[in-house]
């Protein structure tokens, strides 16, 4: 405001000393007009001045007094800091060190750890790769409730003299859901699966029961045979619930040797031709070359055979049925593929089909399919019901490929 009053102040000294200096010059005093030109000349001088200052101010910069390196570190270091998982990293030494805020929360320290807990360094050391090694539970160094993390580990190829950077990610609320809906669909199937045995065999009991307490005839033994019967099938329908029940959750690790891809089909076929020889006809189709996986054979083979059993199941309905079991190579990975010309999966049993003990077959458990993901991915592998559309004119309605 001040420096704008002055401008205008001398704006206006310089319009009234022109208007006045050509009167004062026609009146003969020459001096006085002389000094009018000064003074205006003086006035415009002092405003070019003043209009370059405000200029120079205008387009003058602060310098930064952060250097352009260490403005790159403060960045990335806000930007860690803002990060919700604890970072580490490992140096060549092998220290560990909190590289965030929540890091530095975790462990109660502002940098290297004095004392890492001994899952981690167990992962660290193992260098820990297989999904079902990759949680661990930490509890924190001043004490409080542990938590479930995934561990994730990258390389970091000594930069800086660090080899190895950590992210610890909390799942445990995760798991603790993951675990409540997986108890309440287990008691629900185990329910629904159990009563529907034990009702009739407690009605029939006591149909049984009474027809004993009465004196037996010739019209009585039938009733009492077809009631005995019925309460024998299920039993033993109950039985197999129980035991495919216990042989999904007592499946122990594998035990990975190397193994003839060629001859673990060429048996598995035998098996199958063993049960199935006159009704389902089995096409073998096997590896070009000699072929060596490390696998448990025992389990691979089981895992096939509830494949090759399943597609010979849905295709006893065909005219002619048919299954095949082939190895295909396909970017370096091996896959075994079981098809079959059945009635196919319509897209809502897709979702559902690899569930434990559920089935769409009368008389199925629901355990074959199930225990054959469960060995697969026991093995690192993958086991999914191919949704490649099939060939024109392909004898095959349904594909399923285990991929080693």
């Amino acid at each position: 405001m001040r420096n704008a009053l002055s401008v205008m102040g001398r704006l206006v000294g310089i319009i009234l000393a022109c208007l006045l200096i050509e009167p004062i010059w026609q009146e003969g005093f020459f001096a006085t007009a002389v000094l009018l030109v000064c003074i205006v000349a003086f006035c415009a001088t002092s405003l070019v001045v003043t209009h370059l200052e405000m200029l120079r101010r205008v387009q003058r910069r602060e310098p930064s007094i952060v250097h352009p390196p260490d403005r790159e570190k403060l960045r990335n270091r806000a930007l860690l800091d803002h990060a919700p998982v604890p970072l580490l990293f490992q140096r060549a030494d092998g220290t560990l060190h909190a590289a965030n805020r929540a890091a530095r929360r975790l462990f109660e320290t502002d940098g290297p750890i004095l004392v890492p807990p001994e899952p981690l360094l167990a992962a660290l050391e193992n260098n820990m790769s297989g999904p079902e090694k990759k949680m661990i539970r930490l509890t924190p160094p001043l004490g409080g409730k542990p938590h479930v993390y995934a561990l994730s580990i990258g390389q970091g190829g000594g930069a800086v003299g660090i080899v190895t950077y950590i992210a610890l990610t909390d799942v445990e609320a995760s798991l603790n859901a993951a675990e409540a809906q997986a108890l309440r669909d287990l008691l629900q199937i185990l329910s629904h699966e159990i009563m529907n045995s034990l009702t009739p065999i407690v009605s029939l009991s006591a149909t049984a029961e009474e027809l004993f307490s009465e004196d037996t005839t010739e019209d009585t033994k039938p009733l009492i045979s077809d009631a005995l019967a019925t309460i024998r099938r299920r039993a033993n329908g109950l039985d197999r619930f129980v035991r495919g029940y216990r042989d999904l959750a007592r499946l122990p690790a594998p035990e990975l040797k190397p193994v003839n891809l060629g001859e673990l089909l060429q048996e598995t076929a035998r098996l199958f031709r063993a049960r199935w020889t006159g009704r389902v006809e089995l096409q073998l189709d096997l590896p070009s070359v000699r072929t060596i996986v490390r696998l448990d054979k025992a389990q691979m083979e089981q895992a096939l055979l509830n494949l090759l059993n399943n597609g010979a199941e849905a295709a006893l309905a065909q005219p002619s049925p048919f299954v095949q079991i082939a190895v295909e190579e396909r970017s370096g990975s091996i896959s075994i593929v079981v098809r079959d010309n059945g009635h196919g999966v319509t897209p809502e049993q897709r979702e559902r089909i690899f569930q434990p003990f559920v089935s769409f077959k009368p008389n199925g458990n629901g355990i074959g399919l199930s225990l054959a993901r469960q060995i697969v991915l026991g093995h690192g592998g993958t086991l999914i019901l191919d949704e490649a559309k099939l060939e024109m004119n392909s004898p095959w309605s349904t594909s399923f490929r285990c991929q080693l």
